[in-house]
């Protein structure tokens, strides 16, 4: 047994226990322990990351009776997690500082899904898959409710919960399917028993398979499995939505990627599902943020229609694509990291006003950042960067993700579904657009909104924007890398 391949992971969850016990024996004692609670969970995320780091160099094993992998892959993918995580909780200061009584669970939560997503992305078995995603899952649902003065909140967590339980009993089922008529659970015996063809596959196994990415769907909120996201990502505080829209959105995807390439590469056919999912996928996200007003559910359907390009580069089953699709995601969540770190700057300018529903829709509204190039212009020149990044327009970092998930499934043998990939991306740059345009051509008549001096986030927020326009610089050694990564799937 070699503990020494889940060190980033013990160190976590241990982690998070020494928060909880530290807040329980010295919480009543000294008022401001939740800054000594901050501190802790930096640098056990430090220290995760560090032995993530040692990893690079391990060679690829497979532990604890075949059930753990470790390789290149996992080990980068990983990286990814702890760096975000590392920057969350460096976005929470002013969170915990709101929520003084819970901040140690708050923090404990992050890192437990974390811990769960680590878990989940190492997975050689289903059995160890289905365990991490509900060590995962049952995090995200308490986060969701967390904030106490928002009905929205805990509706959105109430939601989450029973359509999440609905989705984990999906996937638990297609799991027990599989077991039954394949006679086990492991990646590598299930890709070896099917990998002469599909005349070799029993129907109900296939069935089973289906069930599970079904459920995977939901949890990537993939249309249209994408019901909660919306509401969610407007309940939640903006932290937590932070959180959801990074380290949740990528562990899951990467699991998926993973899921495909090493299990289902022999199932003929899947391609079609993955490729009607990712049109639903890009129609919803498209048209549905047109008529959203709060910037939240605005961003938690253009989630949805990012969604649908990564699974344009997953349906396409071969190594350019994959590549794609591993790019894209790293892309989404740096964008997503910045532009939910300058959610996060955002405060009502009214000093008397609580921290509630009716708040939070006048200062999440998109007419609030009217004018914001005159009153704070750095921060609106970081959102525009994020903006037109995200809507694909040259020569941001967005558009490369774009163009090479296009190319791939071009290359591939698809040439429409790429043509409607286009028209959908150019619908949903309206509303990209039209955020810069309140930002830049509109008159801050009342301002409902001030943005919080947090130094720190806004030279991240900044820090992101400018690697965003910058990233063609790079992207040689970073295709170079994850195609390196990729060769382990």
């Amino acid at each position: 047994m070699n503990l020494t391949l889940i060190l980033p992971e013990i160190s976590l969850f241990l982690g998070a226990l020494i928060i909880l016990m530290n807040d329980v024996f010295f919480g009543k004692k000294f008022k401001e322990i939740f800054y000594a609670s901050h501190l802790l969970s930096l640098i056990f995320c430090a220290i995760s990351l560090c032995l993530i780091f040692k990893t690079f160099s391990e060679p690829q094993v497979i532990a604890f009776n075949s059930m753990f992998e470790s390789n290149f892959f996992t080990a980068f993918v990983k990286s990814i997690i702890a760096l975000l995580l590392t920057i969350v909780v460096l976005f929470s200061l002013n969170f915990i500082f709101s929520i003084q009584k819970i901040s140690a669970e708050f923090l404990a939560l992050l890192m437990i899904a974390s811990c769960g997503a680590m878990f989940l992305i190492s997975s050689n078995d289903f059995l160890t898959f289905y365990l991490s995603l509900e060590l995962q899952g049952l995090s995200l649902y308490l986060l969701a409710a967390l904030n106490k003065t928002s009905a929205k909140s805990s509706e959105a967590g109430l939601k989450y919960f029973v359509l999440g339980s609905c989705a984990s009993g999906i996937i638990l089922f297609g799991i027990s399917m599989i077991y039954g008529f394949s006679g086990t659970t492991n990646f590598t015996a299930l890709a070896d028993l099917y990998s002469q063809g599909k005349d070799t596959i029993p129907l109900a196994v296939v069935f089973g398979f289906v069930l599970v990415i079904s459920g995977m769907f939901f949890k990537i909120s993939a249309a249209p499995f994408h019901m909660w996201s919306p509401d969610v990502y407007e309940g939640s505080a903006t932290i937590v939505t932070t959180f959801f829209a990074t380290i949740a959105k990528f562990s899951a995807v990467m699991v998926l990627l993973k899921l495909t390439s090493s299990v289902l590469t022999s199932f003929v056919g899947l391609d079609k599902i993955f490729i009607f999912v990712s049109l639903v996928s890009l129609a919803v996200g498209s048209f549905g943020a047109i008529w959203q007003k709060n910037l939240k559910r605005l961003l938690a359907y253009s989630s949805i229609g990012h969604v649908g390009f990564i699974l344009l580069a997953i349906g396409a089953f071969n190594k350019e694509a994959r590549v794609a699709a591993v790019l894209y995601m790293v892309i989404y969540a740096l964008i997503s990291l910045g532009t939910f770190g300058f959610l996060n700057l955002i405060t009502s300018s009214n000093q008397n006003s609580k921290n509630d529903d009716e708040s939070n829709d006048k200062i999440f509204d998109i007419s609030a950042l009217s004018g914001l190039a005159k009153t704070n212009p750095v921060m609106a020149f970081s959102l525009a960067c994020l903006m037109f990044s995200t809507a694909g327009i040259p020569p941001f970092a967005g558009f490369f993700s774009k163009f090479y998930v296009i190319m791939a499934t071009i290359r591939s043998g698809m040439f429409i579904v790429p043509i409607f990939a286009i028209l959908f991306s150019v619908v949903s740059s309206y509303y990209y657009l039209r955020i810069i345009k309140f930002m830049y051509f509109d008159e801050a008549k009342n301002s409902p909104i001030s943005l919080e001096d947090i130094n720190n986030v806004k030279l991240v927020v900044f820090s992101i924007s400018i690697l965003n326009l910058v990233f063609v610089v790079f992207l040689d050694k970073i295709l170079g890398l994850i195609s390196n990564c990729v060769d382990f799937l």
